[in-house]
Parts: structure tokens; sequence; C-alpha cells
């Protein structure tokens, strides 16, 4: 199977600068890194379809996601429905329905599908969650939730993945066993990921890429090692003070 290939290349104007991003990402996690306020969600949620750029184009291998440009047929721009990109997301809060025990929360995200319950309890399965299906939200701890969310993520077999500082608010021994399951996880599904964060540990440990994100403009992207070495290293350093 050929891998996938995601390309975003686009323009949005925002309150205090203009998001100008252009990435190719493949089966690989790439790192957006950066301060806060400097575009990185707002990349993501145009990957997802949350957000409208005013300009470009998203495209997942010959899958047009968002275009929109003079060449466009009828200057009609593409912008298709989040829904219909198969594309994950985990975000920062984990953004779990309170009132939903964790199998049905992974469940939801496969709605009248056949094998949704089997499906989900594998899921939970793997992420070793399957004797706390039936707590909710409340009941699991941050670490637990997180994984909740991550395995509803995954239930509509998505080929991107996006992920939103989704370990942030862990200790380092969560995020540690998180990071791991993470490299796993993209390795096994050959998973596009894109994973923001502004916590260089988080960023050399599972980035394949780092792409340094300031005032909504990529300034450097390469491996984590090159990217950190100089003259890029103090701006790196100062987007992780931040």
């Amino acid at each position: 199977m050929k891998a996938p290939r995601l390309k975003v290349n686009i323009e949005k104007r925002l309150a205090n600068f203009n998001l100008c991003v252009q990435i190719e990402v493949g089966a690989e996690i790439l790192v957006l890194f950066g301060p806060s306020g400097a575009g990185k969600t707002q990349t993501l949620n145009a990957i997802a379809g949350l957000v409208t750029p005013d300009a470009g184009e998203i495209t997942l291998d010959d899958a047009v996601f968002f275009r929109a440009s003079s060449e466009t047929r009828n200057g009609q721009t593409i912008n298709l429905p989040a829904r219909r990109r198969g594309v994950g997301y985990v975000f920062q809060q984990y953004a779990l329905f309170p009132h939903l025990t964790a199998l049905e929360n992974v469940s939801y995200a496969l709605w009248r599908q056949p094998q949704a319950r089997a499906r989900a309890e594998a899921l939970l399965q793997r992420m070793r969650l399957v004797e706390l299906a039936n707590r909710f939200p409340h009941e699991l701890s941050g670490g637990q939730q997180q994984r909740v969310a991550i395995a509803r993520a995954l239930a509509m077999e998505p080929r991107v993945l996006l992920m939103d500082e989704p370990f942030s608010a862990l200790d380092s021994e969560i995020r540690k066993q998180l990071h791991q399951d993470l490299l796993k996880l993209q390795a096994e599904a050959e998973l596009i990921v894109i994973y923001v964060t502004h916590n260089l540990e988080d960023a050399f440990t599972v980035g394949n890429r780092l792409a340094v994100v300031r005032d909504g403009r990529i300034e450097r992207i390469g491996a984590p090692g090159d990217v950190y070495s100089h003259p890029t290293k103090q701006l790196v350093m100062e987007a992780s003070n931040a």
C-alpha cells in the first residue's frame, strides 16, 4: 500500500497575524513546536475542517479537503466537511462526553456502524483500559481520560491523527508511557500524526521531524537535532519557555 501524504498550503488572516503554512507530511510524527498563539492549533483546525482558510489547498493523496484559488472551477471553493475528512483529533482537554462511559465515548465515533461495540472494546483493550470501560470520565485519571480520547480518535481508522498539546496536563511518568503508546500506534498503523506542543521534551521524544512555528509561519523544519542546532537553538529555547 502506498504511504499516505498530506499536503497543506494555506493562508488565513487572524487577529494578530496572517497564518501562512506550507507543510508536507508522510507516515511520521511531525511536531509543530512554538509558543502559545503562534498558529499551531489554527493549523490543526484547518486540516480537520473546523476552520476555513482564506486561500490555499489541503490534500490527502488524491482527496481534496480544501481548495480556494482562481483555478477552482467557477471560482467555487472546495471545502470538505470535517465528518468526511477521516481525520482523528485529540484535544488538549480531552473533550470527552461527561454523561457517557469510556466505552460509550469511543462507540459514539462509530454511531450506527455494525460491530461498533466490539471495535470500541478492542480499542480500549489496545489502550489498556478495558477494565475501566464502564467508568465515566470523572471516575478516570487524567492519563486514563486521555487514552480514552485517543481510542475515540482512532475509532474511525483515520489516516491522519491531529494532537493538540495532548499530554501537557499530565505528570512526566504518565507522559512517558503515553509517548511510547503513540510511537507504537503510529508505526503499526502508518499514521500521519501532527503533534502540537511547546514542551521541548515532548518534541524530541515523539517527533520524527520538528517544525518551529512563530507568528503564523514555519521558521524551520527538519530532524529535531538539526532544528535545535545553531542558529535555530535560541529560537527553539524561546519557544519552549513561552
